[in-house]
């Protein structure tokens, strides 16, 4: 664990969210097969790193959002968050839980709501792309059979493609977040398929 989140988590809200994602993450993978509290944390470090900054609300939202499956419905969860870390985490893991699936609802009103959002809603941009950033970093760290079979998943033509979605995401953010934090998105985009993807913001 890094010093940010020991720091962070001196906030309750933070704390609160960090036990109750260790808890939640008990036995849970993410889609990309790593275990569900590790990916928590290394997000919310990344998170850190790009923002030191970042308000506690928003480390509390990085550690929730991490896990795959809750243990109760979303709306009993969502109360649970609001009353142990504030409604601000409320709100903005509500709306990071609610972030379209590119490739399974191709354009549609849900998209542009979420990219309104990632321009005006405090700290969603900057949590948004912490993840975004920690699962290519993944994808294209494996080896080299595994990282093609999970490009490939990513740039899949036959139901649609993430690539163009999150280039969308990396240009709308652009000025938004801290422009290392931009350059790493676009540089990784790059990497996914250098044909398509945009060039990282000199």
């Amino acid at each position: 664990m890094t010093s940010f989140l020991i720091q962070a988590r001196k906030d309750p809200r933070a704390e609160n969210a960090f036990q109750l994602s260790a808890k939640w993450a008990s036995g849970q993978l993410t889609s990309h097969k790593v275990r569900a509290f590790h990916h928590a944390t290394t997000v919310t470090n990344t998170l850190g790193h790009y923002v030191p900054d970042i308000p506690p609300q928003a480390v509390a939202a990085c550690l929730l959002h991490a896990i795959p499956k809750w243990p109760q419905p979303d709306r009993a969860v969502h109360q649970l968050v609001e009353n142990q870390c504030g409604p601000e985490t409320q709100r903005l893991l509500r709306a990071l839980r609610a972030e379209p699936d590119p490739v399974a609802v191709p354009s549609n009103d849900a998209f542009k709501e979420h990219l309104r959002l990632l321009r005006h809603m405090p700290w969603l941009a900057h949590t948004s792309l912490a993840f975004k950033i920690v699962i290519l970093q993944h994808t294209l760290s494996r080896p080299a059979r595994t990282s093609r079979a999970l490009r490939g998943k990513l740039a899949r033509t036959d139901q649609g493609s993430q690539l163009p979605y999150l280039s969308q995401v990396h240009t709308l953010t652009t000025g938004i977040v801290p422009q290392p934090m931009s350059d790493e998105l676009g540089r990784l985009l790059g990497q996914s398929n250098p044909k398509t993807a945009p060039a990282a913001s000199r």
